[in-house]
């Protein structure tokens, strides 16, 4: 590993960003790849064997937070770096719990995104200031009584979604179709009065991380 240029890996599913990256980058890393989508990822990483993989969340297939652990299984020596536009605690701290190396947001100065790979490659870690620190249990309206709608089964799928699970996966954990874990998980935002999947998806962190009484994963513990 060169400690002076950095070899690095963007994936991010807008090609103007993914160009922006590699041009602000220019002077300090060598850009061996960009990548669109989350299918390619794994390819770009064995073919360079990069130091460093900049990593959208938003990717087309499967988000970032879904790939982290299966990326730090398979290329533990590649560092991840988080660059997303969602400025949320909850996701900084999944990303970082599932083995990212640094968290910074799209809106941050082109210098803090310098400083964070500095930090990564000297072997410490790095969170955006701009993520605010809070006890998740003090979050408001964390807790939904609308949560005693769902059946058992949809709280089980509740509970993968917040593993990072894709359809796929859930549904081969629990014995059914993609289709019927995407179905699933509409009813489920129709019910909690989520508008998108990432609502979803933070909702259900939120849930699995909380330990107020009535949870997901209390309530996964006594379904059947």
């Amino acid at each position: 590993m060169s400690a002076q240029r950095p070899r690095v890996v963007i994936a991010d599913d807008h090609p103007i960003v993914a160009q922006g990256l590699r041009a602000l980058l220019t002077e300090s890393c060598d850009v061996v790849a960009l990548v669109h989508d989350a299918r390619q990822i794994e390819q770009a990483l064995q073919t360079h064997q990069p130091d460093l993989l900049l990593l959208d969340i938003s990717m087309p297939y499967r988000n970032g937070l879904e790939l982290l652990a299966q990326l730090g299984s398979q290329f533990p020596k590649v560092r991840v770096v988080i660059v997303t536009m969602h400025v949320d605690q909850v996701f900084a701290d999944t990303a970082m719990q599932n083995g990212a190396a640094a968290f910074v947001t799209k809106e941050a100065p082109a210098e803090e995104l310098r400083t964070a790979i500095t930090t990564v490659m000297s072997g410490e870690r790095y969170r955006s200031p701009r993520i605010v620190r809070r006890r998740h249990d003090l979050e408001p309206g964390l807790y939904n009584p609308l949560l005693e709608r769902l059946t058992p089964r949809q709280l089980e799928i509740l509970r993968l979604t917040a593993e990072g699970k894709t359809a796929t996966e859930a549904g081969k954990s629990l014995g059914v179709s993609p289709r019927t874990i995407e179905f699933h998980r509409l009813r489920i935002r129709k019910v909690l009065g989520i508008k998108t999947e990432w609502g979803l998806l933070r909702f259900a962190i939120m849930a699995k991380l909380s330990d107020i009484p009535g949870t997901v994963e209390d309530k996964s513990q006594g379904a059947s």
